[in-house]
């Protein structure tokens, strides 16, 4: 969603560069089709734009920029095709799970590697996050440790089957990012994790 927004605004910033009729603004959806905010602003008012493919002009620094008006998908691709080409494309996510207070990968874990390099050698990518996680089980001490060597364990992994090190970003987090949030104490599977994201 962010990247999308900032798109928007990288689209406004090249128009006011070269164009002398004003700045124009679109909201562009990210890939699962949400949509941040963002105001078009001059000295004489303010735009809000909130919804997908929502777009506004302002012709004058000195005026008011204009109210929203929905553009079509195609309208956007004519308006900015260049721009839109360039567009890094949406970061991959893996994920792999692990048994309470266990590092151990689980017998599906090789096919989910397997599946992360192809995306990896796909994208030709040394852009890559391996996030360690754990549930509320225990104190939080003890489930960074725990994330941490997860984390290293896939990261381990991902060494083992000729994906360099270097490219890794190796981060955990413990119980503070649930995928699914719950009381202490709770053992709750889908936050027993280690995520891959590639850009």
């Amino acid at each position: 969603m962010i990247t999308r927004t900032l798109l928007a605004l990288l689209i406004s910033g090249l128009l006011t560069a070269c164009c002398s009729s004003g700045t124009t603004v679109v909201l562009v959806p990210d890939a699962g089709g949400k949509v941040g905010q963002v105001e078009l602003t001059t000295e004489n008012g303010t735009t809000k734009l909130s919804k997908a493919n929502e777009s506004a002009q302002a012709s004058k620094a000195k005026q008011a920029p204009g109210a929203p008006i929905l553009l079509s998908d195609s309208k956007i691709h004519d308006m900015f095709a260049d721009t839109l080409a360039k567009e890094p494309a949406s970061p991959e996510h893996y994920r792999f799970y692990f048994e309470t207070g266990s590092a151990d990968l689980l017998a599906d874990a090789n096919a989910e590697l397997a599946r992360a390099k192809t995306a990896i050698q796909a994208r030709k990518s040394c852009d890559l996050s391996v996030i360690g996680h754990a549930d509320r089980v225990g104190d939080n001490e003890m489930n960074r440790g725990i994330s941490m060597k997860r984390a290293g364990m896939v990261a381990k992994s991902l060494i083992d089957i000729g994906i360099a090190k270097e490219c890794m970003d190796i981060r955990y987090y413990g119980e503070n990012d649930p995928a699914i949030p719950t009381a202490d104490n709770v053992a709750e599977s889908r936050n027993r994790r280690v995520e891959i994201e590639i850009r």
